[in-house]
């Protein structure tokens, strides 16, 4: 039964926990959740299926692109958390609403881990011989840059929504997120396959250090 105090409607923020340490717990034939009642939470599940393929030693992308879909996993928990609240009618608690720092920080910290992808994916299109596979990868992390640059404003636009205790502007900015954060975990797991076919064509190349290692 879902309790209607305050205290236990808090949502939780998007760092509580070590989401970095999630990684041994991902199951990665378990059911997906649903797609509909769960899109960012679904998103977030096919880019986990695609980097628990790997090792992640040697190779920062694989973990960047897991820590991204870690953290939209924390904040799909926060925004289902404020809806909650909205829905109970509990205004009292967005005078104390400590996790709106904690949804930018997460942000500012996704688009960081954006940054290191398309870092290595760069290195990679720059060395790989296959012109085909490298058209392949650019079109593939062409999207993050901008997709970055939108979840900040949105993350800007949802906290101004909260902090004046607007419901409609906040809804709005949750819709937006979830479309951001699904077109985003797209073009990362699609940025990650198209680096691991150019790999194979570059295994000897000494100016790349990233190996695509999959697990056993």
């Amino acid at each position: 039964m879902l309790s209607l105090t305050v205290n236990t409607c808090r949502p939780p923020g998007p760092s509580d926990g070590d989401s970095d340490t999630e990684e041994d717990t991902f199951d990665i034939n378990a059911p997906p959740p649903d797609p509909v009642e769960a899109p960012i939470e679904h998103a977030a599940y096919k880019l986990r299926q695609e980097t628990a393929k790997f090792v992640e030693e040697d190779n920062d992308m694989i973990t960047a692109a897991r820590k991204i879909a870690q953290k939209f996993q924390q904040m799909a928990k926060y925004t289902k958390g404020r809806r909650e609240i909205l829905e109970l009618g509990q205004t009292e608690e967005k005078s104390d609403f400590n996790s709106m720092t904690d949804m930018i920080k997460t942000c500012r910290e996704i688009i960081a881990l954006t940054k290191t992808i398309q870092k290595h994916a760069n290195m990679i299109s720059m060395n790989c011989p296959d012109k085909r596979l490298v058209y392949s990868l650019a079109n593939s992390m062409e999207p993050i840059g901008m997709l970055s640059q939108q979840l900040n404003i949105i993350a800007s636009v949802k906290a101004a929504a909260t902090g004046r205790y607007d419901e409609a502007a906040e809804v709005e900015a949750d819709e937006m997120l979830t479309v951001n954060a699904q077109n985003l975990m797209k073009s990362v797991r699609n940025t990650v396959r198209a680096s691991e076919a150019c790999s194979v064509k570059m295994l000897s190349n000494p100016n790349v250090k990233l190996q695509f290692k999959r697990k056993k």
